[in-house]
């Protein structure tokens, strides 16, 4: 079995995510931003990532696959007949998604790491497909582990990591735990909760479907805002979320 052994964080660098999380959540512009992101009549993921129907909880799915594509993740067919060959591969991940910790990810303990690392490890191995231009495919395996669990895996990228002080970490069960200490913040959940309202007062009507899960949610405007803040987070294709018409 995959064992997580890691450091503790430092603690400066959990305050300073912290920090970055409520700057984000506190600002101004967060609810224009999250009903640009949520409004089903952009071309941003929105919650059809996390949402899109069907959604079975003991296999990576074509619809899972599909998914992908709302955030910019491009498979080739090697890529997908890894997951969906019906061999080996389809089996072992089934096996590990039914290994996962039933808690969410505040919830969690240490021990827990383990098996989700197993899960994210078997997916990335298979996203490095033949052809791929990048085998480190590490920014796809989050999205797709995130697909399967949004209430337990964040979504990694560089846009975010960079945002919240962590990209240097390049480590997923430390970066989880920056994601879990944030959860666990009294401060930042509070917030979270009182986004659907804000989020609505500034929807003028629009067609805005969130999230259900607040991981997600926090996932949302920490991309949004840090995308819109600033100009110095080095980004790669599949960083993105889809694209609003009108950008």
């Amino acid at each position: 079995m995959t064992v997580c052994e890691f450091q503790e964080i430092d603690p400066e660098v959990l305050n300073r995510a912290t920090e970055k999380a409520l700057e984000a959540l506190d600002s101004e512009r967060t609810p224009r931003l999250l009903v640009e992101f949520y409004d089903t009549a952009t071309n941003f993921a929105g919650s059809t990532f996390a949402m899109l129907q069907p959604r079975d909880a003991g296999a990576v799915t074509a619809t899972d696959l599909l998914a992908l594509r709302t955030l910019s993740i491009k498979l080739g067919a090697y890529e997908i007949r890894q997951f969906l060959d019906g061999g080996p591969n389809e089996r072992k991940i089934s096996q590990l998604l039914g290994e996962l910790p039933s808690a969410e990810l505040q919830n969690t303990n240490a021990a827990d790491f383990s098996p989700m690392a197993a899960f994210y490890d078997e997916v990335k191995r298979l996203l490095a497909g033949a052809g791929t231009k990048n085998s480190n495919r590490w920014v796809a395996a989050s999205k797709l582990t995130a697909r399967k669990r949004p209430d337990l895996f964040p979504v990694r990228d560089r846009v975010v990591c960079g945002y919240l002080g962590i990209l240097k970490q390049t480590d997923r069960a430390r970066d989880w735990y920056v994601f879990r200490h944030l959860m666990r913040n009294s401060d930042i959940t509070s917030r979270l909760s009182e986004l659907p309202a804000r989020i609505a007062a500034a929807a003028n009507g629009r067609d805005v479907r969130l999230d259900e899960e607040p991981l997600r949610l926090l996932d949302a405007i920490l991309w949004r805002y840090a995308m819109t803040a600033s100009t110095e987070i080095p980004v790669d294709d599949e960083d993105a979320r889809g694209e609003s018409e009108s950008d």
